[in-house]
């Protein structure tokens, strides 16, 4: 067998034993991905339980606060009567 027959014989099977470099790239970017998804999710999903409001029918704490008039209003006064939604404003100074 000559020398040049007995060289791309030897390519040919160094290029069938090893992965074409651009499906190398690909398995990587998608490991990449499927990776990044995962960490994402998986960190929105411990933010979701972390954060989640009181259980419906849950009841409230009892409190009372000054009105701006000058009157005390309490969660009592409005207990049965109708919905009470209570609002905090955060503010980072």
């Amino acid at each position: 067998m000559g020398r040049k027959r007995r060289k791309k014989l030897d390519q040919r099977e160094r290029s069938a034993s090893e992965p074409d470099p651009s499906m190398r790239r690909r398995k990587k970017w998608t490991v990449g991905v499927l990776l990044a998804l995962l960490i994402v999710g998986g960190g929105g999903a411990v933010a979701w339980l972390q954060n989640r409001t009181a259980a419906k029918f849950e009841q409230a704490p009892r409190f009372t606060l000054q009105a701006s008039t000058g009157r005390t209003i309490s969660l009592e006064d409005y207990l049965d009567r109708q919905e009470v939604v209570l609002l905090f404003y955060m503010i980072h100074t």
